[in-house]
C-alpha cells in the first residue's frame, strides 16, 4: 500500500485516541442511599403500627436519590429460634407486605411529621401466636427501581388478649369549664374471648383541623368510663378518641381508637350575680360599689336603675351602654331628694349575663 494511503487510513484511529481519551473501567450508576435506622413498632389492638422519621425528599424524579415509594417487609420467626439479623439473610427470607407511594409519603410527612404503616394481624388463634415473632424492616425505592439498604429491623411478639375499642362516645358540658366525655366498655377482646381484658382507658384530644391523634389527657389509665376535661378552649372544634388499655406479656397495650367524637364546647353558663352591692350618695351623685366576680371569663358589669323596687322588667333602664370593667359606678343623672333603685349584673366574654344582684336604693343628697 502506498505510504500516503497508509497514513490516511491511520488518521481516523489517531483522531479517536485524541477525542476519546484513555479508555477505563465503566462507572456504575449512583444508587439511592436514603435509609432510616429509627424504625419502631407497637401493637395497638389487632394492628402492628410501624413508624419512622420522614426522609429527605428530592423533587427531581430523574435523580437516583428520588424516593418513589417505601416498601415494607415482614419476616415470620419462631421465638425459640435465632433471630434473623443479617441484611442479606433478611432479604432472602422476608416478604414485602405493602408499600407507601410517593403521594402518601409526602402527605404523611406534611400531616404527621413522620411515616406510618399499619399491618393487620390475625389474632383469632392464640395457640398459633404463642411461639410467633414478627420482624419488620423498610427500604426506599427510586424511579429506576433501585433499592436502598434496609432500615434497622424491629421485632414484636403479638398478644391476642387485647380489648376491642370502647364504643358509644358522648360529650356534654354539664358545668362551667367542664367537658364530660363518657363511653361504653368493650365486651370482648380482638380474638373474640370474653370478658374484655381491661385495666383502664386513655383519652385523647386533638383539634379538628389536625391529622394527628393529639395529646393524651390522662397521665395514667383511668378505671372509670367517663372523664372530665377541664383544660380546653370554648368555641374550639375538638375530636376526642378513647382507647382501652390491656395488660400484654411485656407491658401495657392499647386498643384501636374508638370512633372519633367531634365536639365544640360552647359557654352558656352565666356568671354569678355581683354580691354584695353597696350604695352611697353625696354632692348630687349616687355611687355603687361591689366586689369583683371570681369567674375568670367575666369581662364587665351592667348597671340598671328603676323608680321602685317592684318595677316591671321593662322599666329597669340600663345605664351602661357597654359592660364596664370597673367595680364602681357613679350615677350623676339624678334629682336631689328623689329615691332611686339599682341592680347590677356581671357579663362574661360570651355575652352570658348573670341574674341581677339584690336591689339597693338610695336618695340623692345635695
Amino acid at each position: 500500500m502506498p505510504r500516503l494511503i497508509r497514513h490516511f487510513c491511520l488518521l481516523p484511529f489517531a483522531f479517536c485516541l485524541i477525542a476519546c481519551g484513555k479508555v477505563g473501567a465503566p462507572i456504575p450508576p449512583s444508587r439511592i442511599t436514603e435509609r432510616t435506622a429509627e424504625l419502631t413498632a407497637i401493637q395497638r389492638g389487632g394492628e402492628i403500627i410501624l413508624t419512622w422519621p420522614a426522609p429527605a425528599l428530592v423533587q427531581k424524579e430523574s435523580s437516583s436519590a428520588y424516593i418513589a415509594r417505601a416498601e415494607v417487609y415482614r419476616l415470620i420467626e419462631r421465638r425459640n429460634e435465632e433471630p434473623v439479623l443479617d441484611a442479606d439473610d433478611y432479604e432472602e427470607s422476608a416478604q414485602m407486605i405493602g408499600f407507601i407511594d410517593r403521594a402518601k409519603i409526602e402527605a404523611q410527612a406534611k400531616a404527621l411529621g413522620h411515616l406510618e404503616f399499619r399491618d393487620s394481624v390475625n389474632l383469632s388463634q392464640p395457640a398459633q401466636l404463642a411461639n410467633l415473632r414478627l420482624r419488620y424492616a423498610v427500604r426506599y425505592v427510586n424511579k429506576r427501581e433501585q433499592h436502598a439498604a434496609f432500615s434497622n429491623t424491629v421485632s414484636i411478639e403479638p398478644a391476642p388478649g387485647i380489648a376491642l375499642p370502647p364504643t358509644n362516645l358522648a360529650a356534654t358540658a354539664p358545668a362551667q369549664d367542664e367537658v364530660l366525655i363518657s363511653w361504653s366498655a368493650p365486651e370482648a377482646n380482638v380474638d373474640g374471648s370474653q370478658p374484655a381484658s381491661i385495666i383502664g382507658y386513655n383519652i385523647y384530644r386533638r383539634k379538628a383541623k389536625s391529622a394527628l391523634t393529639g395529646e393524651r389527657l390522662n397521665s395514667d389509665p383511668i378505671a372509670e368510663t367517663s372523664f372530665t376535661d377541664k383544660d380546653f378552649e370554648y368555641q374550639m372544634d375538638y375530636v376526642y378518641t378513647v382507647r382501652a388499655v390491656s395488660q400484654g406479656p411485656n407491658g401495657l397495650i392499647e386498643s384501636a381508637d374508638s370512633l372519633p367524637l367531634q365536639f365544640t364546647p360552647v359557654d352558656r353558663f352565666a356568671p354569678a350575680a355581683p354580691d354584695p352591692v353597696s350604695i352611697a350618695s353625696a354632692n348630687g351623685v349616687i355611687s355603687l360599689f361591689w366586689p369583683s366576680n371570681s369567674e375568670r371569663d367575666v369581662v364587665g358589669y351592667n348597671v340598671y336603675r328603676a323608680a321602685s323596687a317592684d318595677a316591671a322588667e321593662k322599666d329597669w333602664i340600663k345605664l351602661t351602654a357597654q359592660p364596664i370593667t370597673t367595680t364602681t359606678y357613679h350615677d350623676d343623672r339624678v334629682v336631689v331628694d328623689q329615691t332611686y333603685y339599682y341592680r347590677v349584673t356581671a357579663v362574661d366574654r360570651f355575652d352570658n349575663e348573670s341574674a341581677p344582684s339584690k336591689i339597693v336604693s338610695e336618695t340623692a343628697h345635695p
